[in-house]
């Protein structure tokens, strides 16, 4: 497994994963007007390049993103193709994605079937599930440790 960040020429193939992956395994979290709000946001090349996206890449395939915002503080986007999901790569991208920052809390609103696994890496809830624009997700935190 290879991990880096996403260069410009593969910004589409993580916006097709991301899309991929979200209408897959994210059936309950959203309605018609959460897949168009969803696409708004992923075809929408100026959102998009606020984010620092890394990928993981199974030879050169493309398998799973982390995109975050605001220097770290928000997680944007995180899909794993379903194919590799519990295999540590999620965890991994995680990782690189905060190896050389500070920060002191990120945030994230999760999918229903995502909230296990950031529990795994430290989050909490921090109000019960909401929707917006269609979109059903949990708002979580975590609080870095502070060396």
């Amino acid at each position: 497994m290879n991990i880096k960040k996403i260069n410009n020429e593969e910004y589409n193939k993580a916006i097709q994963l991301s899309l991929a992956v979200f209408t897959k395994c994210g059936t309950t979290d959203f309605n018609a007007n959460g897949l168009k709000t969803f696409k708004k946001f992923v075809y929408n090349k100026e959102l998009i390049n606020e984010l620092t996206i890394w990928g993981a890449f199974d030879n050169n395939e493309l398998v799973g993103i982390i995109g975050t915002k605001l220097n770290g503080t928000h997680i944007s986007l995180f899909f794993i193709n379903p194919d590799y999901h519990r295999k540590g790569i999620g965890r991994e991208l995680f990782n690189c994605a905060y190896a050389n920052q500070i920060v002191n809390k990120i945030t994230v609103n999760s999918s229903s079937y995502a909230i296990r696994f950031y529990e795994s890496l430290g989050f909490s809830k921090i109000a019960e599930e909401q929707e917006t624009d269609g979109l059903r997700y949990t708002p979580m935190i975590k609080i870095q440790n502070k060396l």
